[in-house]
C-alpha cells in the first residue's frame, strides 16, 4: 500500500489507509457511490466494457431468462443464474434438463419433492438427512426401510402429491429366468416379504414337497 503511494505521488503518507470522501456516481441515472473514475462499480463495468456509459439503468426490471419457459429472472448475458452457471460450465444452457428448484419445505428435483429428514426418522432412509418425500411416506406406511428393488409410484402421475393414497409401492426385481422352478422360488420370496403368513406356508409346502 505504501509503495503504491510512493510510485503515485512519491510520498508512503500516514500509516494506514487514508479515508476518502464518498462521491455519488456520475452517471445521471445511478445514485451509488463512486468506485473508480467518478463511476459506481456496475457503471465502471460498462465503461470498461463498450467504452460508453449509456443513460440505461443498470438492470432491467423485469427481465427474465432468455430459454423458453424459464420463470427466473435475468442474470447474465440473457440467462438466469441457474442457465447463465450451464453456459460457463458447457456452453450450452440446457434448456430441457429440468432445474433444482429451492421450496419453503424441500427442493424439487425431477418434479420430486425431497426433503430434510429428522434425525429420529434417518434409519428408514439409510441414514441420509435429505431424502424424496414420497419414499419416506412409504417407508413410514410400512414401518420399514425400502428396499433397493423398490420404488414408489404415483397413481395420480403429480409428483408431489405424496399422500399415501396417491402412492404405490412397485417392485423392479423379477425371475431370474422363465423356468418353472425359478417362477416358484420368486414367488415364495415375494410372497415371505409381503405376505409373510402365506410365505411361510408357501416354503413349509415347497420343501416338504
Amino acid at each position: 500500500m505504501h509503495y503504491r503511494r510512493v510510485l503515485r505521488t512519491g510520498n508512503p503518507g500516514p500509516v494506514g489507509r487514508i479515508p476518502r470522501e464518498k462521491s455519488t456516481c456520475v452517471a445521471s441515472v445511478c445514485d451509488k457511490d463512486a468506485e473508480a473514475w467518478g463511476y459506481c462499480h456496475g457503471h465502471y463495468q460498462r465503461l470498461l466494457r463498450s467504452g460508453a456509459v449509456s443513460e440505461e439503468p443498470l438492470r432491467k426490471s423485469g427481465r427474465l431468462c432468455s430459454v423458453h419457459d424459464c420463470p427466473r429472472v435475468h442474470k447474465a448475458k440473457g440467462y438466469c443464474a441457474a442457465h447463465y452457471k450451464r453456459v460457463i460450465a458447457t456452453g450450452d444452457p440446457q434448456s430441457e434438463r429440468p432445474i433444482r428448484e429451492t421450496t419453503g419445505e424441500g427442493s424439487l428435483s425431477h418434479g420430486y419433492l425431497n426433503i430434510p429428514v429428522p434425525p429420529e426418522l434417518r434409519y428408514l432412509v439409510g441414514g441420509s438427512p435429505s431424502v424424496g418425500e414420497h419414499r419416506l411416506v412409504m417407508a413410514l406406511h410400512l414401518g420399514r426401510p425400502l428396499r433397493s428393488d423398490e420404488v414408489v409410484h404415483h397413481r395420480n402421475g403429480n409428483r408431489t402429491d405424496n399422500r399415501i393414497e396417491n402412492l404405490e409401492l412397485w417392485l423392479t426385481s423379477h425371475p431370474k429366468g422363465q423356468r418353472v422352478e425359478d417362477i416358484v422360488a420368486f414367488s415364495i420370496e415375494m410372497l415371505a416379504r409381503f405376505a409373510p403368513e402365506i410365505g411361510a406356508w408357501a416354503m413349509s409346502k415347497a420343501t416338504t414337497s
